[in-house]
């Protein structure tokens, strides 16, 4: 019965997607798929929140383990799906065709968002891994009258077929070494078998390899910018939170439990030093030129997977006490997503003022938010408390997640990567200026800008508007009182 009462959230999905698709058969309306699509997300998020409260658990199945961590993951993913949702609708609006099919993808890959969070063999993460990125190949391509868009697409698809085939590749090679897929049956072996393989060494260094990929690490970075710049400002910002935090979570899960084999300590550390300082330096410092805004935010995507890889090289020194890292992780991983929704809703609101401009013009160069401060205010304040809470400065979110993060270094006592990471920050802060000054700054041609900006205050755009500002809101108060966060970040621990 409790296994039925586990899997009841991926089962209130899957009916979901099941009625929607009824539904488009029958009659395409967009405002009732979006109240289905809602709906079943919240249904899924209400199942997980009743088997958390009751402790409902699952351990050491050959498959999954769910447990508190993965509760707490589940929830942020449902709530980014939600929030997407809620935020594309007045961008399909325009379209005259498709509409209904977005709430199919974006349920798709809740479904492997979900798995991914449970995933306790590479069969299972493999498949969640591949639930996400196939819906998000039509999501990038799916405005079809944008060219940049069917490029980003082919370019993703391409790099995300790659990356598949180094992790099959390094799952086969694990298999040959241990004879099975299981996570925590890897992490056991060594206890009864002393004796080293390199076959599984290389397979695991295949399988960062595609998770860096997945992830747009350094050296694996290339992607990032060009599909950021080319898909629809709303792919991208479930591309860079979704997408990201999913598998870094599952990611997080197989090293915890590879950390444990002394032989693969070394080698691990080398390469996730490296990747985590390269991604931090070339991410940062590649932003500093950046003249479109979603180019920028790409490259500062690469610099904060780059932070949040210091929480696994933590794991890999100090196996015994990840408390602190994973506590780290939750809260670096709520402000990530709150200050990625907020500006990426900010951009696709200001894209979407006008239909006809829509396919026309280029909506994501900086100079376009030149004195938006001096016709909506609110959006401004939105944009500047993100960008604030990104670079890490106090009364934001931000704030606390860095010192969490800085706080991990010292205590590991690798001061040439504190160094490194408060430089990048001094990096961080200066192109995130660059972006905020421009909102207060008098525009060029104000004749152009009003004409830009007239449709700002329509109703279409007033629940988005809103929920970004309740975002803007939580992000300050939970940098002012972070206790509150602090305590359930806590309680979303695994243990290996």
């Amino acid at each position: 019965m409790n296994n039925l009462i586990i899997l009841l959230p991926l089962i209130i999905i899957i009916l979901t997607i099941i009625l929607i698709l009824i539904s488009i058969s029958v009659k395409r309306n967009n405002f009732i798929h979006l109240i289905i699509a809602i709906s079943g997300l919240f249904c899924t998020l209400i199942s997980i929140i009743h088997n958390m409260y009751y402790n409902i658990n699952l351990m050491n199945n050959t498959l999954f383990i769910v447990d508190n961590y993965s509760y707490f993951y589940t929830i942020i993913l449902l709530i980014i799906s939600i929030i997407t949702c809620i935020i594309a609708y007045p961008w399909l609006i325009n379209f005259d065709y498709h509409q209904d099919e977005f709430y199919l993808l974006i349920l798709i890959s809740s479904i492997g968002g979900m798995v991914l969070t449970i995933t306790n063999n590479f069969i299972s993460m493999l498949i969640g891994i591949e639930l996400i990125s196939i819906p998000v190949f039509g999501l990038i391509a799916y405005n079809l009258k944008l060219k940049n868009s069917l490029e980003a697409s082919i370019k993703y698809t391409i790099i995300s077929s790659i990356a598949s085939s180094f992790f099959i590749l390094g799952m086969s090679l694990i298999f040959i070494d241990y004879g099975s897929l299981n996570f925590t049956y890897i992490n056991q072996h060594y206890l009864f078998h002393s004796i080293i393989n390199n076959i599984s060494i290389i397979g695991l260094v295949l399988i960062i390899v595609s998770i860096g990929f997945k992830l747009s690490l350094v050296p694996f970075h290339l992607w990032t910018p060009d599909i950021y710049q080319g898909s629809p400002t709303i792919v991208t910002m479930f591309l860079s939170t979704f997408s990201k935090i999913a598998i870094f979570t599952s990611f997080v899960r197989l090293l915890g439990h590879f950390t444990n084999i002394v032989s693969n300590k070394l080698i691990l550390f080398n390469i996730l030093i490296l990747i985590s300082i390269t991604s931090i330096i070339f991410g940062n410092f590649l932003a500093l030129t950046q003249k479109n805004i979603k180019r920028l935010l790409g490259y500062s995507s690469i610099a904060h997977l780059g932070y949040m890889s210091i929480i696994l090289i933590y794991n890999l020194i100090l196996p015994n006490d990840v408390s602190l890292s994973l506590e780290t992780m939750g809260i670096y991983s709520i402000s990530y997503i709150l200050n990625n929704i907020g500006i990426f809703t900010v951009i696709s609101i200001i894209s979407n003022l006008n239909k006809q401009q829509q396919y026309k013009k280029h909506f994501d160069h900086l100079y376009f938010y030149r004195g938006l401060f001096w016709y909506d205010p609110i959006l401004s304040f939105i944009m500047t408390v993100m960008f604030l809470s990104l670079a890490g400065i106090p009364i934001t979110l931000g704030f606390i997640s860095k010192f969490y993060l800085i706080s991990l270094v010292v205590k590991m006592k690798l001061w040439y990567l504190v160094f490194i990471v408060i430089l990048s920050s001094i990096a961080g802060l200066y192109y995130y200026l660059r972006v905020i000054i421009n909102l207060y700054l008098r525009p060029y041609n104000k004749l152009y800008t009003l004409s830009l900006f007239n449709n700002l205050h329509t109703k279409k755009i007033f629940i988005s508007k809103y929920l970004i500002l309740l975002l803007t809101v939580i992000t300050i108060l939970l940098g002012v009182y972070p206790e509150f966060i602090i305590q359930i970040v806590k309680k979303s621990m695994f243990v290996i």
